[in-house]
């Protein structure tokens, strides 16, 4: 409980620096994390050598150093989500299209909208209610502590994006009255080795993948959307819809798996280091 105090004071002080001072202590991380404590530097490297072994050296080398910003970015903003106003937010989260969302909202049709850990993630799941005429939907993982968990769940939810458990995903989402929902599912998330069902080419290798997106589109008759988010600058981002499928019952098996890989696969490689290279994607390739 007190470390929970320290946290939640050191992280509210933080939330209320001006967005000049978040930045300046985000290039401090970012340099603690790479220069210093050399954050997962193994894995990342393991990672872009095998996802581009065409790139050089000095090639991956600024990849991984813009990897250590984004990283950073997110966490300097993550910090700022606790004291960040409806009114900021809307300011530097933007939806390029929505005539993609409107348009299903209007067929009174739901949708899964897929993307991936790149850039800010986060504020993407915590924001798009905002930007969108649906009723929002995630899935988390609680964690342990339950006064973590508590903080993060109303962080998640301060602008009207509503959580459900991992565990009850199937039963929350085939049993939702909303007529027309919009889930947020992640694509790269990688399976507990003993789930794996499928494995896809994804980024030059051979990848576990989870077939959620594709099983409960098919089973709720959802449409699925892609999204780029991209990182116009520091702080200010805007985003991209794809539909990928609005009648997923009428594809075949693995398609709408395979083609939300493909699209997180080109964003990638057109922007390489905001993609979360940290993360142990291929541990049970």
């Amino acid at each position: 409980m007190i470390v929970y105090k320290i946290a939640v004071a050191f992280g509210r002080i933080v939330s209320f620096l001006p967005f000049r001072l978040i930045y300046r202590l985000s290039n401090f991380i970012a340099w603690l994390l790479g220069a210093v404590l050399k954050y997962r530097s193994a894995v990342i490297q393991r990672n872009l050598k095998a996802s581009f072994p065409e790139m050089s050296q000095k090639e991956q080398y600024k990849t991984q150093k813009g990897f250590y910003r984004n990283f950073a970015d997110i966490i300097v903003e993550s910090f700022k989500s606790l004291s960040i106003s409806e009114k900021t937010m809307r300011q530097r989260f933007v939806l390029r299209n929505p005539e993609v969302f409107q348009k299903l909202y209007d067929q009174n049709k739901g949708l899964i909208m897929v993307m991936g850990h790149h850039t800010n993630f986060e504020w993407t799941a915590m924001a798009i209610p905002l930007v969108v005429p649906q009723n929002c939907y995630a899935v988390y993982h609680p964690l342990k502590n339950p006064h973590f968990n508590k903080l993060i769940v109303k962080i998640r939810e301060q602008f009207g994006l509503q959580l459900f458990k991992m565990a009850d995903t199937y039963p929350f989402m085939l049993n939702n009255p909303d007529p027309n929902p919009l889930y947020v599912f992640m694509a790269d998330q990688s399976p507990h080795k003993g789930k794996i069902k499928y494995r896809g080419q994804f980024l030059n290798q051979s990848t576990p993948v989870h077939l959620g997106v594709e099983n409960l589109s098919k089973k709720c008759n959802l449409a699925v959307v892609f999204i780029d988010i991209i990182r116009v600058k520091r702080g200010f981002y805007e985003i991209e819809a794809q539909l990928l499928f609005d009648k997923p019952q009428q594809t075949e098996t693995y398609e709408i798996t395979n083609t939300h890989l493909r699209a997180l696969e080109k964003l990638i490689q057109k922007d390489p280091p905001n993609w979360l290279w940290s993360h142990k994607r291929w541990k049970h390739a």
